[in-house]
């Protein structure tokens, strides 16, 4: 008799700054992004991304929780003394 493969679940797929589980850890954790087939993660409240297999997370069943907002930064730098000055 023949076993019956179960179909394999396709990879997550979150938006930007959404709540996800780590498999890996159990842990949640905040999507960042997906380059080169690698998921992209960091803990919640900031900490150093990290790179997994995207098959390692999953979405909450509650739906999608957005834990940041990414917003694109401005160029970096020392103001000079004369700068911001009211």
């Amino acid at each position: 008799m023949a076993c019956k493969k179960i179909p394999a679940e396709p990879p997550c797929r979150p938006r930007v700054g959404e709540l996800v589980k780590d498999l890996t850890t159990g842990h949640d954790v905040v999507f960042m992004d997906t380059q080169g087939g690698l998921a992209y993660v960091r803990p919640v409240g900031g900490g150093v991304e990290r790179a997994l297999d995207p098959a390692a997370i999953r979405r909450h069943p509650g739906g999608p929780t957005i834990a940041v907002r990414v917003v694109p930064g401005g160029p970096r730098g020392r103001r000079r003394a004369d700068e911001g000055v009211a």
